[in-house]
């Protein structure tokens, strides 16, 4: 299946490229001033073919595009929202007991990226570059809640528990190089290749909050608060060339 779309996204890119190539043969395959292209990522090997977007150097994805300035620079940006929400329930016995525990976890985080891309030298349809690119995330707070019941022939118990954790935020340079290779009028595959510096800085006050309740309705509460920051620096250069296919207009 991923192998057919592969396919399918091929042949329609090089059908709409063999359009516009038709009805306008005065321009060369290479993007020029004033276009705008999109691109996916290729991901997997010939058996696991995966399609995704770009991703920051945080790791989020982003919907991703450049615009061309002149025939040889263009601008790179990204934007990208990751919403988390993981639910689980469960539920066991234990003698008398019915225990059952529900929790919750939230986060979300924003992410933009920007930069330049410089062409250089290119022929007919093979288009070398390199580029620079500033990538900025802002990482919001974790929240989780758990409420643990315990049920029995007298009642039910209950403990409901609520920890939140502040975000941070990430900002990573890259500088790296890459090709587009013209396949059609429009359409290109093309790889990249960077080194990057990130650094991250995630947390601050932890707040947790206890409430319990007895089978008898007594109701008790406890409040911690403490200091959790993590922060990192980190210089790799991208393991592996991502495959890009891309489209201009």
């Amino acid at each position: 299946m991923n192998r057919l779309k592969l396919l399918t996204l091929i042949a329609i890119g090089c059908l709409l490229s063999f359009s516009t190539t038709a009805q306008d043969t005065t321009k060369g395959f290479l993007p020029k001033a004033g276009d705008v292209g999109a691109s996916i990522v290729v991901d997997g090997l010939i058996d696991n073919i995966q399609l995704s977007t770009n991703s920051n150097s945080y790791g989020q994805n982003i919907l991703f595009v450049k615009y061309y300035f002149s025939d040889d620079l263009a601008l790179r940006a990204g934007f990208g929202f990751n919403l988390n929400k993981i639910v689980r329930e469960t539920a066991d016995s234990s003698g008398a007991l019915l225990i059952e525990e529900d929790s919750l976890r939230r986060s979300v985080s924003f992410n933009l990226s920007a930069g330049i891309e410089k062409h250089l030298t290119a022929n007919k349809r093979l288009d070398p570059y390199v580029f620079g690119q500033l990538d900025i995330s802002l990482i919001g707070k974790t929240k989780n809640e758990i409420e643990n019941r315990e049920i029995s022939s007298i009642g039910t118990k209950s403990t409901e528990r609520e920890i939140i954790r502040d975000g941070g935020f990430a900002l990573g340079i890259n500088l790296g190089g890459g090709f587009n290779y013209f396949l059609a009028k429009n359409f290109s595959v093309g790889s990249e290749l960077y080194l990057g510096l990130q650094y991250v800085s995630v947390g601050g006050s932890v707040s947790d909050n206890t409430t319990t309740t007895t089978a008898g309705g007594t109701r008790s509460s406890t409040f911690n608060s403490r200091e959790d920051i993590s922060k990192s620096t980190t210089l790799n250069v991208n393991p592996t060339a991502q495959i890009n296919f891309s489209y201009f207009f």
